[in-house]
């Protein structure tokens, strides 16, 4: 599964708050704290919001943090380098969140597909 077969999971409740969670638990583990409304309708906007700045911090100040959360969530250089040259008119920190995001989901979506067999 791919990012762009995520778009039907996007709308489920169940799936974003376990999404939430799922950022909730990876940024703690590194310090940094993301909280979650439970408001499903504008989830990856407030996700976005909080995880982006954490993002672009560490980018700049703390590489090693940077590499080890993506290294956490499961986002490798090739997943990167290719989202950055699809979206050049974007920074490389929304690009990542982005990402993140996203990988976030999947992994939702997977554990949930196969926890329902």
């Amino acid at each position: 599964m791919d990012f762009t077969n995520l778009s039907k999971y996007i709308n489920r409740l169940d799936l974003i708050k376990d999404t939430a969670s799922q950022i909730i638990k990876d940024f703690d583990m590194f310090g940094m704290e993301v909280k979650f409304s439970g408001n499903a309708f504008n989830a990856y906007e407030e996700l976005f919001e909080q995880v982006e700045p954490h993002i672009s911090k560490l980018i700049s100040s703390n590489h090693q943090k940077f590499l080890g959360i993506l290294y956490r969530i499961d986002l490798n250089e090739e997943q990167i380098k290719k989202a950055v040259h699809e979206n050049s008119s974007e920074s490389f920190s929304a690009i990542v969140t982005d990402l993140i995001i996203k990988r976030e989901l999947q992994k939702v979506v997977i554990r949930n597909h196969y926890k329902s067999k």
